[in-house]
């Protein structure tokens, strides 16, 4: 059987692929965000600064839910059964989503092109056997946690920003604008 004949192993290859690679890639978008944002106001340091905290976040917040995902059903006689009808939302699928979403509030940019290796990752992940509700389940998470965790932080952020680009921490920073 051929290597890219349906059934063959370019489908797991590619998964495998994402899943040993797919955190680099996003570090390196995640790193390209911070120097983005270094020369810019405040907010926008803020949010690159949010990014990666909010893909840390999205999976925190993943975890707990892809294990209630398994449900405990009464059996006659006193016995149980554990079934898995809920979708268990994908991890990295959440870290993927919530990386494009916090560098789409750092660059345009940067979060589409993000956006897009999200997407191709979603798609290999589809291809390679991953139920289509766990993909959706996980850029669900992500996304929200990203987007609810910038609203409830960016004040702080910013203002530690601000007092940061005051103190030797400038380099870090960065200079940024001053209107």
């Amino acid at each position: 059987m051929s290597a890219y004949s349906p059934g063959g192993h370019w489908s797991h290859l590619a998964l495998v692929g994402w899943v040993t690679f797919g955190p680099g890639l996003y570090a390196v978008l995640l790193v390209a965000g911070w120097w983005t944002a270094r020369h810019r106001r405040a907010p926008v340091m803020a949010a690159a600064i949010w990014a990666p905290v909010g893909a840390v976040a999205a999976a925190l917040v993943n975890q707990p839910i892809e294990h209630l995902t398994t449900v405990p059903l009464p059996l006659p006689h006193g016995m149980a059964a554990r079934t898995a009808e809920l979708p268990a939302p994908s991890d990295h699928v959440a870290v993927a989503a919530a990386t494009a979403v916090g560098l789409l509030l750092v660059s345009r940019r940067l979060g589409l092109l993000a956006g897009g290796v999200a997407a191709i990752m979603a798609v290999t992940f589809a291809v390679g056997g991953v139920p289509l509700k766990d993909i959706a389940g996980g850029a669900v998470v992500g996304a929200t946690v990203t987007l609810i965790g910038f609203v409830l932080f960016e004040g702080p952020v910013r203002r530690l920003v601000a007092r940061a680009r005051r103190t030797r921490l400038r380099p870090i920073a960065g200079p940024g604008k001053v209107s």
